[in-house]
């Protein structure tokens, strides 16, 4: 890859993400061309992360992880064996119809985080793409959170039953 398309493109999106007031940090990482750190939506404390693998030179990639609190651990832990598994299935088939991909972790009955990620490439890249995928992202978070409530019940500052991290 060409340092200075690498460097164009990380400036380009640091400025988009700053002009937004989204901006936190950039991270060094030796795997990575780039790793922006940001928040969406704007003082919301949710993390967001923009990357550009070194094994990829023509994309960025947007990543979020949203963590379940341990009182939501618990309570789908506390489910009978076929229950879990019917919810966890049936958010993966609504999540499959979304425009982010995502990864349940650690898989299988178990369920602590999803981590969700949407890759743009150099010949798509513009603000308002990257402000879509920001979207997108956080819809699926906002997704899980909702679900969570639904099933499990919240109390009113909800955002603290559910924790996000850096994916």
């Amino acid at each position: 890859m060409v340092p200075e398309k690498v460097e164009e493109t990380c400036k380009k999106v640091m400025s988009w993400l700053s002009e937004e007031a989204l901006y936190k940090d950039k991270v060094y990482d030796e795997n990575l061309y780039f790793h922006l750190a940001a928040e969406f939506p704007v003082r919301s404390g949710r993390h967001v992360n923009v990357i550009q693998p070194n094994n990829r030179d023509d994309m960025i990639v947007v990543l979020s992880t949203i963590r379940l609190a341990e009182v939501h651990q618990k309570a789908l832990q506390a489910l009978p064996r076929k229950d879990r598994e019917k919810f966890i299935w049936d958010m993966r088939y609504a999540l499959l119809f979304q425009d982010s991909n995502f990864d349940m972790e650690p898989g299988g009955g178990e369920l602590n985080g999803i981590r969700f990620s949407r890759e743009i490439y150099y010949d798509g890249l513009t603000k308002n793409k990257l402000m879509e995928v920001l979207r997108a992202n956080f819809k699926c978070e906002l997704y899980v959170v909702w679900k969570f409530q639904e099933a499990f019940g919240a109390e009113p500052a909800a955002t603290g039953h559910i924790e996000q991290m850096y994916g």
